[in-house]
């Protein structure tokens, strides 16, 4: 079920590495609180960071159709002047005048690894100061030109608009959007250089009235695949799964991710042959692909190869040591 995010971000703690305690505070200075009110007089909460002098992102749900927006930090406010938005891509930037906060350090997504540690930084509710979340790289994804990163630092209501970062403290994406499809969240996040290109060519507007809807709420149909699975995984439907993923494959047949939620699909068909042959070329292709680890150890187990089983279980464990859940199940 998508769920988008208005009002909390918990602190997760988990067995991945948490970053330095100077980086994780060097960006406190950066994230920021958005506050909405609509046609109603109904306020909403999100969060927001500060990437060039004056100028703040955000998702554009949480200021979509908004009457007033303004942003806190250190108990001041501050209104925009104008807005550089990306409908679509659920991405706002909102320009001021004289906000004198400080931009984060940008990084990039281009040399992005699975399992890398990652961690987020957001505001939500009634939190009074940024909150923290970890976790590492769980999935990379063509979108419109540019990435989507899905990782397992966790973030809930409220969060929408916050930084997801690397363990330099460097921004690589903003936390938008989750699915739970398998009794574990996926965590989505648009990448920084989707900002970077609407700072550099963006067209400011003075408006916030919603004129695209963003891409997750779209018919099954129209989302991206990496979404359109998601359904068919939390109903069972490997046979929607197969035909999804074969149209994936059509547009991205050397994509780890096309090709592995084919052979997840092929997985659960009881084609065991075909799902460990895609397995093995993805994990060929990329030696930190957990998910794969834990499905061809499945396979082993099924098959009743002790050798392999062990072989899958530690290589799944040495990339993360929560996957321990996933060769249990």
């Amino acid at each position: 079920m998508l769920r988008i995010l208005f009002l909390v971000i918990l602190v997760t703690l988990n067995l991945h590495a948490a970053p330095t305690t100077e980086v994780l505070f060097s960006t406190n200075p950066s994230i920021v609180k958005v506050h909405v009110a609509n046609k109603d007089g109904n306020h909403g909460v999100g969060s927001g960071v500060v990437v060039a002098k004056d100028h703040i992102v955000t998702n554009c749900h949480v200021i979509a159709d908004a009457q007033g927006v303004h942003v806190t930090k250190y108990g001041v406010s501050y209104p925009p002047e104008a807005l550089i938005a990306n409908w679509k891509n659920d991405l706002c930037i909102l320009k001021f005048k004289y906000s004198e906060l400080k931009p984060v350090a940008m990084g990039t997504t281009e040399i992005l690894e699975y399992e890398a540690n990652v961690f987020t930084k957001s505001y939500g509710g009634n939190s009074i100061r940024p909150q923290s979340s970890f976790g590492s790289i769980k999935g990379i994804f063509n979108f419109n030109g540019f990435k989507v990163i899905q990782s397992s630092a966790s973030f809930t209501m409220g969060a929408s608009g916050g930084g997801l970062f690397n363990d330099k403290g460097e921004l690589i994406g903003i936390t938008t959007v989750y699915l739970n499809p398998r009794g574990k969240a996926y965590y989505f996040s648009m990448s920084v250089e989707m900002i970077k290109s609407m700072l550099k060519n963006g067209e400011e507007i003075s408006v916030t009235t919603q004129s695209e809807r963003p891409f997750w709420d779209n018919p099954e149909k129209r989302q991206p695949f990496f979404m359109q699975v998601a359904g068919p995984i939390k109903n069972k439907m490997w046979g929607k799964l197969e035909n999804i993923s074969k149209n994936w494959l059509i547009l991205e047949p050397d994509s780890d991710e096309s090709n592995f939620y084919y052979a997840l699909s092929q997985y659960y068909l009881n084609n065991l042959s075909v799902a460990q042959k895609i397995f093995k070329k993805i994990i060929k292709h990329n030696k930190k692909h957990t998910e794969s680890y834990i499905y061809l150890y499945k396979i082993a187990k099924k098959s009743n190869v002790v050798k392999e089983m062990q072989q899958y279980k530690k290589l799944a464990l040495s990339l993360d040591e929560t996957s321990i859940t996933g060769l249990d199940e």
